[in-house]
């Protein structure tokens, strides 16, 4: 039901934004592991749990004025190289920012929080205390300096 009142969304206000099968979506981020092992850069990833959205929103309509503020903030500050898809079996939407690191997903929330506000949608806050966690990868390997690894190669 979800993924037709996102759709419908991005029809109503002709949003310019894609959203990837769930197939589609976790294969990109596959590959983006892959290219951020190459480069040596980094990524954020983000889920929105329809179902934990929901319970924390308290309702339906609270739901569709949710995803309505988030459609309309990615559609205005969406970064070409940032990537939208579905969960499996569809139980929500993640979202990948290339090339960044958590203060990336810090301006981006922020950017969702001042849509919010245009709307008096003060719930936004809560949402984004309770349900997001924003995981940068490689959390695990960031410290590590290029040339403490050649130092390991030699």
């Amino acid at each position: 039901m979800m993924k037709e009142d996102l759709f419908n969304l991005i029809k109503k206000h002709q949003y310019n934004i894609s959203i990837y099968t769930e197939d589609i979506f976790e294969r990109r981020c596959q590959e983006e592991i892959i290219r951020s092992d190459e480069d040596n850069s980094s990524f954020v990833y983000i889920e929105f749990d329809f179902e934990n959205l929901e319970n924390i929103l308290g309702n339906k309509a609270n739901a569709l004025q949710f995803w309505n503020i988030f459609l309309e903030t990615l559609s205005k500050n969406k970064r070409g190289s940032d990537i939208i898809g579905f969960l499996e079996h569809e139980s929500g939407i993640g979202l990948l920012l290339l090339d960044s690191k958590l203060e990336g997903w810090t301006r981006v929330a922020g950017r969702f929080q001042r849509t919010a506000s245009k709307h008096n949608f003060d719930i936004m806050n809560l949402v984004f205390e309770k349900n997001v966690k924003p995981i940068v990868y490689p959390s695990c390997i960031q410290d590590i300096q290029p040339q403490d690894t050649q130092k390991q190669e030699q």
